[in-house]
Order: C-alpha cells, then sequence, then structure tokens
C-alpha cells in the first residue's frame, strides 16, 4: 500500500464514505492506493464518481470546515453569511480595524460602509492564520494590512489611512467618500477600452455654478485632480551622492509624467536648433578656409597685401551674416524651446501637471 501523507485521517474517512455508498474494500483500497491517499488525486481517479464524495472533504466545491476565526462583530454591523465565513460583506459604519477606529467610533451619521472582504488575517505567522483562543476560535478585527483580500466601500473615511498609502504629491485624502480594493493582485480589465478620469462630470444640468460637488458638499476646487501611480508605495525625495567634488543632488522619486506629442515637438524643436548651430559652425569654417586660402599668398615674397585685406573684408562680412547673425537667432530660438517645453508655465510643456508615477 502506498505511504499515507498528512491526508491519512481524512481519506480514511473517505474510504468509510465510499464503502457506504457501496463501493466494496478492495476497490475502495485500489482509489486510495492510486490516488496516494492524495484528495487532489483522487479527484482525477477514473472510477472516482461525484456522488461519492466524502463529507466534510471540500471534493467537487462541496462544504469543508472552515477554520474557527470569528469575526468580532459591533452593534450596528450586519454581516452575511455570518461572523465566521471565510468570505463576508459587512454593513456598518466606517471601521479601519478594531471597534474604537473609523469615523463610525466617532458617532458620524453619515460613514456608512460595505466591507467585502475573504480570508481575515490570513497573512499572520507565515500564512499559518491567527492562534486559537482558549474556546478554541479566534476573535479578529478587520486588518487592512493582513486580511486576504477587499473591497472596501465608505460614504466617509480616511482612505490613504486605512489602507497605509504614502502621501504622494498632493497628500493623503481625508474626510472624504473612498473605495479601497487591495489583494495579492488586482486585474481591471475592459473588453473595449478603460478609462481612469478625475474632476467633475460633464454634460449634468441642475448642479449650479459650480458642477459637480464632492460627497460632502464642497466644491472641487481643483479643476484636474491628480492621477498617482506610485509603484513600491514610496513618494519620498531621494538623494544622490555627487562624489568628492560635486554636491548631493535631490530628486523626487514620484514625478510627472512625460506627455507623448509634448515630448515630440520638444525633441523636433530641440533638433532643429541643433541644425541652427549646425549651419552656423558649417557657414564660419567655409568662410574661415575663403580667409586662409587668401592670406596664404602672404606669407610669400610677393605682395599680396591688397587680396588679404580684400578677402579679410570678406571674411568678416560673411562670418557676420552667415554665422554671428543666425547664432544670435539660434540662442532666441532656444529660450524659446525652454520656456516652452520645460518651464511648467509653458505651453508645450513635457511633464504632465495631474498625473505622476514613480
Amino acid at each position: 500500500m502506498a505511504k499515507q501523507p498528512i491526508y491519512t485521517d481524512r481519506m480514511k474517512a473517505a474510504k468509510q464514505q465510499l464503502m457506504k455508498a457501496g463501493v466494496s474494500k478492495e476497490e475502495a483500497d485500489a482509489m486510495m492506493d492510486r490516488a496516494g491517499w492524495d484528495p487532489k488525486k483522487l479527484l482525477k481517479d477514473p472510477f472516482f464518481k461525484p456522488k461519492l464524495i466524502p463529507q466534510d472533504s471540500g471534493l467537487y466545491h462541496t462544504f469543508v470546515s472552515a477554520p474557527p476565526i470569528v469575526f468580532k462583530q459591533a452593534d450596528n454591523e450586519v454581516i452575511h453569511p455570518s461572523k465566521t465565513a471565510q468570505a463576508q460583506i459587512v454593513f456598518g459604519t466606517d471601521r479601519g480595524d478594531s471597534t474604537r477606529s473609523g469615523w463610525g467610533a466617532k458617532g458620524s451619521q453619515r460613514c456608512a460602509s460595505i466591507d467585502l472582504v475573504v480570508g481575515r488575517m490570513s497573512s499572520v505567522r507565515n500564512g499559518k492564520g491567527p492562534k486559537l483562543g482558549a474556546d478554541g476560535n479566534a476573535l479578529v478585527d478587520n486588518s487592512f494590512v493582513s486580511d486576504a483580500a477587499r473591497i472596501y466601500i465608505s460614504q466617509l473615511t480616511d482612505i490613504d489611512k486605512n489602507f497605509g498609502i504614502t502621501e504622494g504629491a498632493y497628500g493623503d485624502q481625508n474626510q472624504r467618500s473612498g473605495i479601497g480594493i487591495k489583494a495579492d493582485g488586482v486585474r481591471i480589465i475592459g473588453r473595449e477600452g478603460i478609462k481612469i478620469v478625475t474632476g467633475k462630470a460633464n454634460n449634468f444640468t441642475g448642479l449650479g455654478m459650480a458642477g459637480e460637488r464632492n460627497s460632502l458638499g464642497g466644491k472641487i476646487k481643483q479643476p484636474a485632480p491628480p492621477i498617482e501611480l506610485i509603484a513600491g508605495n514610496n513618494s519620498e525625495t531621494k538623494e544622490v551622492f555627487g562624489g568628492l567634488f560635486n554636491t548631493p543632488e535631490m530628486y523626487n522619486n514620484l514625478q510627472g509624467v512625460a506627455r507623448g506629442e509634448n515630448t515630440v515637438e520638444c525633441f523636433r524643436d530641440l533638433a532643429e536648433i541643433i541644425d541652427e548651430i549646425w549651419s552656423a559652425v558649417f557657414n564660419f569654417m567655409i568662410y574661415q578656409i575663403i580667409y586662409n586660402a587668401a592670406i596664404g599668398p602672404a606669407l610669400s615674397p610677393l605682395p599680396a597685401a591688397p587680396i588679404v585685406a580684400s578677402a579679410a573684408s570678406a571674411a568678416i562680412t560673411a562670418h557676420i551674416n552667415f554665422s554671428l547673425n543666425p547664432l544670435y537667432h539660434t540662442r532666441t530660438n532656444k529660450t524659446m524651446w525652454e520656456l516652452n517645453h520645460l518651464q511648467r508655465a509653458g505651453y508645450r510643456y513635457v511633464e504632465s501637471r495631474n498625473v505622476f508615477s514613480t
């Protein structure tokens, strides 16, 4: 008979259930041996039938004993299906962790919440879950850090504080309605597109001169509230040491993203400035070559003063018209390039003022 692993007790019970269902002892033993006493492999056995599923095995999505984890229910909370279920929907008021937390603990009458959560405290003790008490149960509060996954909706909450999110470019958002989604992996899929939009809604009437307001009835002051993409939950300013002779440099880890068309125009304008500099240098070299060729005879015994004077005059005029003057205009173009593309007030500023990423 195959070696019996950690599933021994459960599979012994499964064998008894199979025999009660009419399977002979020999056939039940053969099925257990083929499965290596492993319920996962038992599902693949060609002789296994769903109607022979043993009780409390969990196979084929049947009921199985859940870990005895009990949620500490507040007086105003309604839990579906029960406070011991591994997947719950909790209707109540804003609550970050214990009943002493959140706007619900402060007695707010406008902080209704819906908390969809699975796997309470699943990550504690290296994934073993919370320790059991003397009564065989583990009493737990909300844990936005240790619960496996959740979707949290609240009428009034400190959403960044509850989920431990860095301040970012515009700081924490407090005392507002909020929705938080957290899991090991979050995917948002749109078959025909996804839009991430901030700010007021369009095409609505009857909202007054200020238009749409926030959940508290206040004005939305920013015409384009920020979008922040923060990898690693870190938006702190970083320092780069410049070495022995250079001063350290500070730079923001969270920066405005580059905007495509503006960046393309920036490089295109820069390429034109480089072409202008190249043309000025090229013209300078051409006329300098002509002048050098003219003064060559001056180094010989022949009298060449008139030739040199004429060549020098022509070279000076050419340098002014085709080198100095173009370089002056190039300098002006370079200044305008900086104003348009590298200054926040520029109409072609390459960095987004509203979308940030790390």
